[in-house]
C-alpha cells in the first residue's frame, strides 16, 4: 500500500529551500507515496514545476486575508460580524508589531484551512512556520522539520522552538556544520538530527543548459554570476562595493544577478550611485538559472552565511572556476585553492579574489578540472529521506 505523504512549506517563490523541494518531489518515487503539497499560499516561480502526481492544497483565500492587509479583513469580517476573527487579527498584527514568535503562530495558525487527512508522515520543509504546522496542524505518524541554514544566524527563538522540535521524529538540516550547530544548541536533541543535504544531479542540470543565455550574447568581457534572493544574507552590498573595486581597477567584466527579494530597490540604488549600471546586472527571477550558470566564466557567492548553498553545488555541477565568502558552512561544499578561491567577508576581499582568477588561466583550468572529475551529484541522499520515513 502506497504511504501518504504531506510536504509543508510557504510558497514555491525562488529560493534555495524552495528548489530543493523541488528536485526532492521530482525524484520521490510515485509508485509507492502519494504526495500532497500544502502551500500556504499557491505562488511562486517554481509552481509549474511541480510534478504532476503531486496533489497541491493551499491556505485559500481565508489565510491570504489574514495575512494581507488588515483593514481588508477587518472590513470583509465586520459585514459577517465575525468579531472573533476580527479581534484574532488585531492580535495578529500586535504580535508581529512586538516579533513575539509565539503570538504570532497563536493567531496565524488560525487562519489555516482545517485538514483531517492521515498522513504517515508530514514535513516541515523550512525553518518556522513550517514546523509548528506540522507539530500543530497535521495528522502523521511521523514528523520531520527541515533547517535550510546555520541556525545560530536565523534570529529564532531558541525557547519557543525547542518544545516544537521535540514533537519531531527527525530534525533534518543539509549539511554538517548545520547539524553541529543545532545539537550544539540542543544538545539532549541530537539523536533527532540527520544530515540530508539537497540533491543536485549534474546530468539532469546539463540538460536545461542546453540553450544559451540572451543577455551574455554579444558580451566580450569577463561574465561574473551571482545566484541568490536580494535579502541582507546574501551579501549583495558587499558584491556591489566589489564590483566598484573592480571597475577603479580597470577590470572588464559585467556582473549579472539572478534573483529578487526586499532589498532589491536598495540594491537598484546602491549601483546607481557608483555608476555601475553598465556593470552589475539585475536580471531578476528565472525559473531556469542554468544557461547563465553554464555560460559564466566565474561564479561568486559573497554571501554572510549559508546552510548549504545550492547555488554553489549547482556552479560545482558545471565544473565553474568559484569565488566565495568564508561563511561558517562554507567549507562543507568548498576547498580553498582546490575548488574554489574563498574570501573574507568584504568587498576588498571578494575583489581580490576575482582579480587573482581572472588573472591566473591555468588556476581556473585547474578548478574546473578538479570539479569535472570530482563533483559527481549527490542522487543517494534520496536514500537517507527513504530510510528516515521508515524507521
Amino acid at each position: 500500500m502506497k504511504k501518504n505523504l504531506l510536504f509543508v512549506i510557504p510558497s514555491l517563490c525562488s529560493g534555495g529551500a524552495e528548489k530543493s523541494l523541488i528536485t526532492l518531489l521530482s525524484l520521490i518515487d510515485s509508485t509507492k507515496y502519494n504526495i500532497d503539497l500544502f502551500l500556504f499560499r499557491r505562488e511562486g516561480l517554481f509552481l509549474p514545476n511541480v510534478p504532476d502526481y503531486v496533489n497541491i492544497i493551499d491556505g485559500g483565500e481565508s489565510y491570504k486575508l489574514f495575512d494581507g492587509a488588515a483593514a481588508e479583513y477587518i472590513k470583509t469580517n465586520l459585514k459577517k460580524l465575525r468579531f472573533d476573527k476580527i479581534l484574532n487579527r488585531i492580535n495578529y498584527s500586535k504580535a508581529l508589531a512586538s516579533g513575539n514568535r509565539a503570538k504570532i503562530w497563536k493567531y496565524l495558525k488560525t487562519a489555516f484551512p482545517k485538514n483531517k487527512k492521515h498522513y504517515d508522515a508530514a514535513i516541515g520543509y523550512l525553518e518556522g512556520n513550517t514546523i509548528y504546522y506540522c507539530v500543530d496542524c497535521a495528522d502523521a505518524d511521523i514528523k520531520i522539520g527541515y533547517i535550510h541554514n546555520d541556525y545560530s544566524k536565523l534570529n529564532l527563538d531558541i525557547s519557543f522552538d525547542k518544545p516544537y522540535f521535540e514533537k519531531l521524529n527527525k530534525l533534518v538540516s543539509v549539511s554538517e556544520e548545520c547539524c553541529d550547530v543545532l545539537k550544539n544548541i540542543f544538545p539532549e536533541l541530537s539523536e533527532k538530527v540527520l544530515k540530508i543535504e539537497n540533491i543536485s544531479s549534474p546530468g539532469a542540470l546539463c540538460l536545461l543548459a542546453v540553450n544559451a543565455a540572451e543577455e551574455y550574447e554579444g558580451v566580450g568581457s569577463i561574465i561574473l554570476l551571482t545566484v541568490g534572493r536580494h535579502n541582507k544574507q546574501k551579501g549583495y552590498d558587499i558584491a556591489v562595493d566589489a564590483a566598484e573595486i573592480l571597475d577603479k581597477n580597470g577590470v572588464d567584466f559585467k556582473w549579472f544577478s539572478i534573483g529578487k527579494g526586499e532589498l532589491m530597490p536598495q540594491i537598484e540604488e546602491k549601483i546607481k550611485e557608483k555608476h555601475l549600471e553598465e556593470k552589475f546586472i539585475l536580471l531578476g527571477e528565472r525559473a531556469n538559472p542554468y544557461p547563465y550558470i553554464s555560460g559564466c566564466d566565474i561564479y561568486v557567492q559573497p554571501s554572510y552565511y549559508e546552510g548549504k548553498s545550492i547555488a554553489i553545488d549547482e556552479a560545482k555541477c558545471f565544473a565553474k572556476p568559484i569565488v566565495a565568502t568564508k561563511f561558517s558552512t562554507v567549507f562543507d561544499q568548498l576547498a580553498n585553492g582546490e575548488t574554489a578561491l574563498l574570501a573574507e567577508i568584504d568587498a576588498q576581499s571578494v575583489a581580490g579574489k576575482i582579480m587573482q582568477l581572472i588573472n591566473d588561466k591555468e588556476l581556473c583550468k585547474k578548478m574546473s578540472d578538479k570539479l569535472k572529475h570530482t563533483h559527481k551529484g549527490n542522487e543517494e541522499e534520496l536514500e537517507k529521506f527513504y530510510a528516515m520515513l521508515e524507521e
